[in-house]
């Protein structure tokens, strides 16, 4: 009886494809998440930081590397944040995480700023410019 289960439960297993998300194109790339980047670009960029050492391995903070590499970039960050430093947040459309807590949102600020990415105004969706896509190149892959 158990046998028979088994390959019930195999048959209908097989079956089971993961849900095709609806969300447009261009709100899976990149978007806001509360106060930071989140999409594919985000997932991306966190990925890099873990492969590269820039946070812990958990993502709940910033390796001293990962802070060098922030300042480097450009990228402020506060001596004695107010929230979180840093955090895994995990991505809806990407089902991965992205860049969370003060790091995150210094992020979202520093890339905006440099005109890497742009804002839809009233909406999260975001604008990767083409100096963004090259930034990212060649600032966050190996």
């Amino acid at each position: 009886m158990a046998e028979l289960v088994e390959q019930m439960m195999g048959l209908s297993w097989s079956r089971i494809t993961p849900p095709e998300t609806t969300a447009p194109k261009a709100m899976r790339e990149a978007r806001t998440c509360y106060d930071h980047l989140a999409g594919t670009v985000a997932v991306l960029i966190y990925d890099f930081m873990q492969a590269e050492g820039w946070l812990e391995a958990d993502g709940s903070a910033l390796t001293l590397y990962g802070r060098e590499q922030f300042l480097k970039l450009g990228v402020s960050l506060s001596a004695h944040p107010r929230r979180k430093a840093c955090c895994a947040c995990l991505d809806w459309s990407e089902r991965r995480f992205h860049l969370g807590g003060e790091a995150g949102a210094a992020l979202l600020i520093h890339l905006e700023s440099k005109g890497w990415i742009q804002r839809v105004a009233g909406y999260r969706e975001v604008v990767v410019t083409a100096s963004g896509k090259s930034a990212v190149q060649r600032f966050f892959s190996s």
